[in-house]
């Protein structure tokens, strides 16, 4: 199932696909849900990261609508190209 199809979506954001990394807004956003600082939580994994950033620097046509699906700090994001991000409980 992708966090698309799970009526729990938490919040719906748009990433800013031009910032140096892009990823460091992953933990910043789950901060804001636990109300911790995000330097206290781990860092995204180097797969992730890396995958994120070729998405938005090299993403395919816009028709192919590609996407990449994680889990963070049980949570779970999608990731589209254009940087809407979707973010769901993870699934025990």
């Amino acid at each position: 199932m992708n966090a698309t199809d799970n009526g729990d979506v938490i919040t719906r954001r748009t990433l800013n696909t031009d910032r140096e990394e892009p990823t460091a807004q992953i933990p910043e956003i789950v901060a804001e849900f636990e109300g911790r600082d995000p330097t206290d939580l781990p860092p995204v994994y180097y797969s992730v990261d890396e995958l994120l950033s070729s998405l938005f620097s090299s993403p395919p046509r816009a028709s192919a609508d590609a996407a990449v699906e994680f889990t963070y700090q049980e949570y779970r994001f999608r990731v589209r190209q254009d940087g809407t991000t979707t973010v769901t409980r993870a699934e025990g």
